[in-house]
């Protein structure tokens, strides 16, 4: 499951799209697909998996094949906290 979850990270920043952006171009509910990405969500859908593979215009069993990721060259910048000014 979580490697499922770091396909949809993974993929979503590949096309520069926030969580929104994607939601929407995925049919789905924002804050659906917020909790989707979240580790709280324990079940998928095979049906979601199966949107979300299509908004990426992918087949499903591309989205789920295991080597997937080693051919994903993505590199996620993480924002530095701001400084605190005295």
């Amino acid at each position: 499951m979580v490697e499922l979850k770091r396909r949809f990270r993974l993929l979503r920043k590949k096309q520069n799209l926030t969580q929104q952006a994607f939601a929407a171009k995925a049919g789905l509910d924002y804050k659906f697909y917020q909790y989707l990405e979240s580790p709280r969500k324990k079940q998928i859908w095979l049906e979601t998996v199966d949107r979300i593979a299509g908004a990426h215009r992918m087949e499903i069993w591309q989205f789920l094949h295991p080597d997937y990721l080693s051919y994903c060259k993505v590199k996620i910048v993480r924002k530095k906290p701001a400084r605190r000014r005295k």
